[in-house]
């Protein structure tokens, strides 16, 4: 009887947890502006054949839009950079068998209702090791392949940090 009562009250108290849908209720638009790359060996998407500017620009805006509408209530802004690509996982004769991707980024998230700002950093770091040898822990990736998927990790991780809060 006291196993139920102690569940019952932990479902009823929560635990702490309270909901995230009243977190920045009062915005309901968002204006992404153009990315700014600052570093040259970012710029160009070798598999859609488009700048890197205008495929973040893209995912952002469908990312984000699926909480907020385009519009003024707030303003996202985001510059990225540096871009770097480093060896980072060797086998046992010294071969590369691993590389680590990292994007440096700067981000403003302004709320243009009541004036403030909702969050920025200047030195945000997203990273992606993957292997470039076969029959590792995780898939061979190729660097155009891990490219793509550092900026989707990236705008996942933007807006579960700035839309939700999680």
């Amino acid at each position: 009887m006291l196993a139920i009562l102690t569940t019952l009250s932990l479902l009823v108290s929560g635990c702490g947890y309270y909901s995230k849908s009243e977190y920045l209720e009062h915005i309901s638009t968002i204006r992404i502006s153009p990315i700014e790359i600052l570093d040259a060996d970012f710029a160009y998407d070798t598999t859609s054949q488009r700048p890197y500017d205008e495929v973040i620009h893209e995912k952002l805006t469908q990312r984000f839009n699926r909480k907020w509408r385009d519009g003024n209530d707030s303003e996202f802004t985001m510059r990225i950079q540096d871009y770097t690509l480093v060896e980072y996982g060797f086998g046992p004769q010294g071969e590369t068998e691993m590389l680590r991707m990292t994007l440096q980024i700067e981000y403003e998230f302004l709320d243009r209702v009541r004036n403030t700002m909702i969050a920025e950093r200047d030195n945000y770091i997203q990273v992606h090791d993957f292997y470039v040898v076969p029959n590792r822990a995780e898939p061979m990736e190729t660097p155009a392949q891990a490219r793509n998927l550092i900026v989707e990790e990236l705008i996942e991780d933007l807006y579960n940090n700035l839309a939700e809060q999680w």
